[in-house]
């Protein structure tokens, strides 16, 4: 299927918007950003309104071929109640899609969480984290538990799906993406020379992105628009020196199922799907040297 040629990026001025914005603009494609906040040097004009707003939402997808929809609220929005930020987020995905779908749109992309996959309940201490299986992919069940902001992600997913089992000719990608890198999160493992585990996240298998990365696999997602429904988990695995993977499998994901034999795997993390359907691959991988809990390396 041909690219097209004029792309709507909601969410369009936050960082990964940003970073989606300049990767659309490198590929020659025309791009209408949209968001609640003004930025003066923006790559492009940016139309500023509330995605709550249906009508307001017809009027700014018309005239488009794709949408590339980033704009929600984050899940520690401050100042929201778990309420709230379910039914806006569900208010958002839903006019977006339907003033799409609507209006004859073809293409359409959505920024999902790893946390729609990766249950984040409070948990007693020593459980460990709800994997299914390693290493992860873009195919692991939904399971967001009590995370009102999953929940929003996983329904959302499953609104893309059915709109792609109703038109055969509807592409639609979730991307459940993981920890988005940042140069502050750069500069706060930066202030150590060995960065204790404590501050590493084995709930979600230490997956991350940089956000270049990011915004060309979203370019990627839109150039090549396959037809129906797909589900990705692009991440990388935090290289972590002075921690064997075979040593953290045994202590903290005992329990999950291993779709290959521990000696042959090498990451925790499969993209293979991606990089076979749109070859695509993360460029970018932190590493950092780490010092283990006192004692054992084991989850706590």
């Amino acid at each position: 299927m041909s690219a097209p040629s004029t792309i709507l990026v909601t969410g369009a001025t936050g960082k990964l918007g940003t970073a989606v914005c300049k990767a659309l603009l490198e590929r020659g494609m025309a791009v209408r950003a949209t968001d609640l906040k003004f930025v003066a040097d923006f790559p492009v004009r940016v139309e500023l309104g509330d995605l709550r707003d249906e009508l307001f939402v017809y009027r700014t997808i018309e005239g488009c071929d794709a949408v590339v929809h980033l704009g929600n609220h984050p899940n520690a929005f401050v100042g929201l109640s778990k309420q709230r930020l379910l039914a806006e987020n569900l208010a958002m995905n839903a006019n977006v899609f339907h003033a799409a779908v609507d209006l004859g749109l073809r293409s359409l992309v959505f920024a999902s969480s790893v946390q729609a996959m990766v249950r984040r309940d409070p948990r007693p201490k020593g459980t460990p984290p709800a994997i299914p299986y390693l290493p992860l992919d873009g195919d692991v069940p939904y399971n967001p538990g009590l995370n009102t902001y999953a929940q929003s992600k996983e329904f959302a997913e499953r609104m893309l799906r059915w709109f792609c089992q109703s038109d055969a000719q509807l592409s639609a990608t979730a991307i459940r993406f993981p920890m988005l890198v940042t140069e502050w999160l750069l500069g706060r493992f930066s202030l150590l020379p060995r960065v204790p585990t404590t501050w590493i996240d084995f709930e979600e298998c230490t997956a991350h992105l940089f956000m270049e990365d990011a915004g060309r696999l979203v370019a990627d997602v839109v150039e090549q628009r396959l037809p129906g429904y797909h589900q990705y988990f692009p991440a990388q695995m935090m290289e972590l020196r002075g921690y064997p993977l075979s040593q953290m499998v045994a202590e903290r994901y005992s329990h999950a199922e291993l779709r290959q034999p521990l000696e042959s795997l090498s990451s925790l993390i499969d993209n293979s799907a991606i990089t076979r359907e749109l070859g695509w691959a993360p460029q970018q991988r932190l590493s950092l040297e780490v010092e283990l809990e006192s004692g054992t390396g084991s989850a706590r």
